[in-house]
């Protein structure tokens, strides 16, 4: 598995690169340009928000080229490995870009100072990375059988057959859910849910409904990914037999 991981990311090792070199590059702009503290956090917020919104889609870029190679074909690697690979990849690559926030983070902390920070942050930021990373491989996953569904079809459109199959399969699935389960306790609609109250706006505070996973909804999303994978493992099977 460690391998095919390392082989991914070894092809497209410059485009990886080049977005973590950018988006640092960016975070200097921002800190030099940008006065208001606050206005330096959200902006950095979404500097990094779209680092990670690029590297998933170079991650499924790699999905995708490697459905249409031939070469591991010729290579004794299961199945399984070479879906999870591009995964691993992205949640590796994520990993850094956390890495590089925070080294940011602690740069400014020791350069000016807390206050900037709302109260609690760092008990939201570990519950958010938590849920960043969840989500994050749920949406590839449905994003990687959209792909491997429209890929599996020998008919022209693929790429609006990929989209329609993305969006139903995410309207069923999230439907399910909210009719299952309460929308407060949905893993995947609490990613970045919070609240600001009067009490909490005087003190620069933001708060949360929940700090831990809802169980029940946490176990459905994660039957709905095991199911993801064999579907994904099945056809991609089915595309190398034929």
């Amino acid at each position: 598995m460690l391998k095919l991981v390392k082989y991914d990311f070894r092809r497209d090792r410059d485009k990886f690169l080049a977005v973590f070199v950018i988006t640092i590059l960016v975070q200097f702009v921002i800190g030099f340009t940008v006065q208001s503290d606050q206005d330096m956090f959200m902006m950095n917020i979404t500097s990094y928000a779209v680092a990670g919104v690029v590297l998933l889609f170079f991650s499924l870029r790699t999905f995708g080229q490697n459905l249409r190679l031939f070469n591991r074909r010729l290579v004794p690697v299961p199945v399984l490995h070479t879906v999870l690979s591009p995964v691993m990849l992205f949640l590796g690559s994520l990993l850094g870009l956390f890495l590089v926030a925070y080294i940011h983070l602690a740069v400014d902390i020791m350069m000016y100072s807390t206050l900037f920070l709302p109260e609690k942050f760092w008990l939201i930021s570990a519950y958010t990375v938590l849920i960043v990373f969840w989500a994050s491989a749920y949406s590839m996953l449905l994003v990687m059988f959209s792909m491997t569904v429209a890929m599996s079809v020998r008919v022209k459109g693929r790429v609006w057959i990929g989209i329609a199959v993305f969006f139903v399969i995410q309207y069923i699935i999230s439907s399910l859910e909210t009719s299952m389960f309460d929308h407060e306790n949905i893993t995947l609609e609490r990613a970045f849910r919070f609240e600001v109250t009067d009490e909490a706006a005087k003190l620069n505070d933001i708060e949360i409904s929940q700090y831990v996973l809802g169980l029940l909804p946490t176990l459905f999303e994660a039957v709905i990914i095991a199911i993801l994978v064999f579907a994904i493992v099945k056809l991609v099977k089915k595309r190398v037999e034929s």
